[in-house]
C-alpha cells in the first residue's frame, strides 16, 4: 500500500499558500533588529533588521495534490541534505562530524559550531549541544534516564491510535532557554527552531493520518522551504510503517520571518510562476522498521518542475 494517494500530475493545482505567506510578512511584519544585526561576521553585510510576523496563517497541504516541496527554485541538489538532517537528528546525532557522517552538509552548521561560539555555551568545537535536535528527539533527561520520544511514539501509534497525544518535541527547555538562576545554564549553540512540536493525528476507522507540525521560528525565505520537507517526509515513514493513508500536512509557525537581505530575492520569488507539487516515494524496497532507518538516498522525487535555482542570503 501506498502511503499517499496522489491525483494524477495533470489534475494538480498550483499552491499559492507560501506566496500568501511571503506578503503577509512583508506586508503586516513588524522590523526588529536580531541577534545577528550585532554580531561581528555580519558587520559590513548590509544587514540591519528582520521583518517578523507572528502566527502566521498556518500552511495547510492536501497530499493528494503532490508533496509539498516548492517549485519557486530548484531545490533538487539541496533537498538531499535537509533529508539528511532529518535523517541524522532522528538518529540522535549531536555534533558536526556525526551530522557529516549521515551526508550533511558541513556548510549548514560548520559556521554555528566553530570554537568561539560553541565556547560561549560552554561546549566543545563542533559540537551542537544536548539541548540540541538529535540528543532531545532520541535521549531526553529524565529522572528515570534518558528517554526516547521517536520509539515511544511509535510504540504509542500502535498500543493506542486513539490518542491526540501522539506528539514529540525538538525543545528541551532546560537547554534550550536555559535558566542561570536555576543552575542550568543553556547548553545549546541554537536553540531549535523548527520540529518544536510535531502531532500525529489517526484516524483509525478510515485507516487516515495527518500530521501537524508548529515551527517556532522561520528563516521563511530559505529555511522554511526545508523544513516542511523534512517534518512531511517523517510524517510519510510513519505512515509507510504504520500502514495508514497519509492525507494531510500542516505547518504553524510561530515567529516567521524575512531578513532585510533577503527583500530583493523575496520580491524575485513572487514574481516567478507558480508550479504543481512534485510526487514524492520512499523507495519500497527499503524494509524500515524504525522512523531512524530513514536516509537521504531513499527519498524519491518525480514530476518536479521547478523554476531555475538562485542563491538567497541568510543571516548566521
Amino acid at each position: 500500500m501506498k502511503p499517499i494517494d496522489y491525483r494524477p500530475v495533470e489534475e494538480r493545482t498550483p499552491d499559492y499558500q507560501y506566496n500568501r505567506l511571503l506578503r503577509q510578512i512583508m506586508e503586516q511584519g513588524k522590523d526588529k533588529k536580531p541577534i545577528h544585526a550585532g554580531l561581528k561576521e555580519n558587520q559590513g553585510s548590509g544587514h540591519s533588521f528582520a521583518r517578523e510576523l507572528t502566527h502566521a496563517d498556518p500552511l495547510t497541504f492536501d497530499l493528494s495534490n503532490g508533496f509539498p516541496i516548492l517549485g519557486h527554485r530548484d531545490l533538487t541538489k539541496t533537498l538531499v541534505g535537509g533529508i539528511a538532517e532529518i535523517s541524522a537528528f532522528l538518529n540522535g546525532a549531536r555534533t558536526l562530524d556525526e551530522l557529516d557522517s549521515f551526508g550533511v552538509p558541513r556548510f549548514f552548521w560548520e559556521r554555528w559550531v566553530t570554537k568561539e561560539k560553541t565556547a560561549i555555551w560552554g561546549l566543545e568545537e563542533g559540537d551542537l549541544g544536548p539541548g540540541s535536535y538529535g540528543p532531545t528527539l532520541r535521549a531526553l533527561p529524565t529522572a528515570n534516564g534518558p528517554f526516547d520520544q521517536v520509539a515511544a511514539l511509535g510504540e504509542t501509534m500502535k498500543s493506542f491510535p486513539m490518542s491526540r497525544g501522539l506528539m514529540i518535541t525538538t525543545r528541551n527547555p532546560a537547554l534550550a532557554l536555559g535558566s542561570k538562576e536555576q543552575g542550568m545554564p543553556r547548553c545549546v549553540v541554537v536553540e531549535p527552531c523548527h520540529g518544536t512540536t510535531f502531532h500525529v493525528h489517526l484516524f483509525p476507522e478510515r485507516n487516515e493520518m495527518e500530521v501537524s507540525s508548529v515551527q517556532r521560528s522561520a528563516d521563511v525565505p530559505v529555511g522554511l522551504q526545508f523544513n516542511i520537507v523534512q517534518w512531511c517526509t517523517l510524517g510519510l515513514i510513519l505512515a509507510m510503517i504504520h500502514g495508514y493513508k497519509y492525507t494531510r500536512y500542516t505547518h504553524h509557525i510561530s515567529s516567521a520571518q524575512i531578513y532585510d537581505t533577503q527583500f530583493d530575492s523575496v520580491n524575485r520569488l513572487l514574481e516567478r510562476p507558480l508550479k504543481i507539487f512534485p510526487t514524492v516515494h520512499l523507495e519500497p524496497e527499503t524494509p524500515y522498521e524504525n522512523p531512524w532507518d530513514l536516509r537521504k538516498e531513499h527519498l524519491r522525487i518525480e514530476d518536479y518542475n521547478p523554476n531555475p535555482y538562485f542563491k538567497i542570503s541568510t543571516p548566521v
